[in-house]
């Protein structure tokens, strides 16, 4: 745990999440957390949908509102935020990386940077979130997390990288530059939950975090304590209230109805049993319904869900290596027999409910609207441990002067608009960039093509002078302007990737440039007077024709 430099700081993080956007505020005392201030706003598809934003304008205003709340009850402004970052995009992918060093050379901190920084390439308009070193081997045979210092010619490592499109966090950033409060950090929420949830021995023994959610479930799978996959699946327990509205009923309604009689798999009833229980259900409108018809229901969406989830873990490669078992959190891991549910129908003999972290959670008595021990509040908690910064300013009055509110909206439409030229130059930065590497893929091919040409017709003069003025113009295609748009674009992480293959276009763009200017030159001296006149001085000497 992050050591604070004020045991007074105030931590503040907030979660988007598909039912609820939720913020928390608390202090680190003692190796726990201090809980001071919780505040939630509900919310919908059609705001937040499968744990992205979907509705930037209605996102904005739920933030707010929790923000107001948070800072009502601490009666202190906020003025940064711990953000978790999550959603139906993000994901893992291996990448390996080899090293040949040629000769016997001890392995430096400098190689295994250079491997790191390699394997950190993701697909278009992805962005890397996170990237956690899987294995290492030297010359073929496994070597230690850390082999700086071995001796060896080659080096072949692992890596996962956690991925998501560019738009999940791009549309979070939009929705506080719209508020008068900075994001201090997005953090991977799946990962700090899981450190947080799973135990040593769990974590080493090879377990799978599930993170049962409103609009997504998230899978985690922990191997000898290394995050080894994770996954986020467009599908949660808010499906099991969609497909309960197909029998006619409201959506606030199929919502109790799931909390109420929500069974995770169907139980076969003793006879006594099932004679004293009710058989239907009636809804507000007087519809009639068997129970039956609903567990039915209930029953056919968690099969689904479950085989989703049984297939991440067989994607993982360690399906039959986890011995820790199956972990459950999430608001929907408090349904009625969910432990049996995944027990019989993953055929694991390891599963259990985590209603709570591996530290002690205290909060105030003030705080009477959040639980603490309780599956759906692991993971707001899990991203407050992961800060460690004060999150809160000056002292709040009760009620701002109308001059104060005024100068106050003044500064937040100067901030927007500082933010909004900003992004609109980032934006015409980044359309400009790829101007840049589309013209270079394009002269790459004509360089190409005018290698082929002198290779076949150098003793052309017209072609290798087209060729030679060619390799000038192609020298000056990435000059002073591409420097510009680079250091522009270089101060955000998430432009790192495309940066990247700018970068790479230009070595093959200077490749390029050398072989054919080396062919023209080689072609030149071949076909000038003196080459010709000593050919044909050695084809006489030679008697050749």
């Amino acid at each position: 745990m992050a050591a604070l430099e004020n045991k007074d700081s105030i931590i503040v993080a907030i979660e988007l999440g598909t039912s609820r956007i939720s913020g928390i505020a608390g202090k680190k005392k003692d190796g726990g957390i201090q809980i001071i201030a919780y505040a939630e706003e509900p919310t919908n598809a059609s705001c937040i949908k499968r744990g992205q934003v979907y509705n930037i304008e209605k996102t904005t205003q739920g933030i707010k509102s929790v923000i107001a709340k948070l800072e009502s009850t601490l009666r202190q402004s906020i003025s940064q935020v711990y953000v978790g970052i999550g959603g139906q995009s993000v994901r893992s992918i291996k990448n390996k990386v080899q090293k040949n060093l040629v000769t016997e050379t001890y392995i430096t901190a400098e190689h295994i940077d250079e491997m790191r920084d390699e394997s950190q390439r993701v697909p278009a308009d992805y962005e890397l979130l996170d990237n956690f070193p899987q294995s290492c081997s030297v010359d073929g045979r496994p070597a230690p997390d850390d082999p700086v210092g071995i001796v060896g010619t080659k080096i072949e490592n692992e890596y996962l990288n956690v991925i998501a499109r560019r738009t999940l966090r791009n549309n979070i950033e939009t929705c506080f530059s719209n508020t008068d409060v900075k994001v201090k950090e997005m953090r991977l929420a799946a990962y700090d939950l899981a450190e947080n949830v799973l135990t040593d021995q769990e974590k080493r023994a090879g377990s799978v975090l599930v993170d049962l959610g409103a609009g997504t479930t998230t899978v985690v799978v922990y191997k000898n304590n290394i995050l080894r996959h994770l996954v986020t699946l467009p599908i949660g327990s808010a499906n099991i209230t969609q497909d309960l509205t197909s029998w006619q009923i409201d959506e606030a309604e199929a919502e109790v109805l799931k909390l109420q009689y929500g069974n995770a798999i169907e139980e076969e009833k003793e006879e006594t049993e099932e004679a004293s229980a009710p058989q239907t259900y009636t809804t507000t409108y007087g519809k009639v319904i068997k129970l039956s018809d609903i567990q039915a229901t209930i029953d056919a969406r968690m099969v689904e869900i479950i085989a989703n989830i049984h297939q991440q873990i067989i994607n993982s490669g360690y399906g039959n290596q986890l011995l820790g078992g199956v972990v459950l959190t999430g608001g929907g891991a408090a349904m009625k027999n969910i432990v049996k549910a995944f027990a019989e129908r993953l055929k694991m003999e390891k599963v259990r409910v985590a209603d709570r972290l591996n530290f002690s959670v205290i909060k105030n008595s003030t705080v009477t609207n959040f639980t603490a021990d309780n599956v759906r509040s692991t993971s707001i908690i899990a991203l407050l441990e992961g800060g460690n910064e004060n999150c809160v300013g000056e002292k709040k009055s009760a009620q701002p002067s109308m001059f104060e509110q005024h100068d106050k909206e003044q500064e937040i439409a100067l901030r927007k608009q500082e933010e909004q030229r900003a992004a609109e130059a980032e934006a015409a930065a980044l359309q400009k960039l790829e101007e840049f590497k589309n013209q270079t893929r394009h002269y790459i091919t004509r360089l190409d093509q005018k290698y082929q040409d002198v290779c076949e017709d150098g003793d052309k003069k017209s072609i290798r002078k087209s060729a030679a003025a060619f390799v000038e113009e192609a020298k000056n295609l990435l000059g002073h302007e591409f420097v510009k748009v680079i250091a522009q674009l270089e101060t955000k992480e998430k432009n790192r990737q495309t940066i990247r293959e700018a970068r790479d276009l230009e070595i093959k763009l200077n490749e390029a440039i050398e072989k054919l200017q080396n062919e023209v030159t080689d072609a030149e001296n071949k076909n000038s007077v003196w080459s010709k006149f000593k050919s044909s001085l050695e084809n006489l000497v030679n008697g050749n024709d």
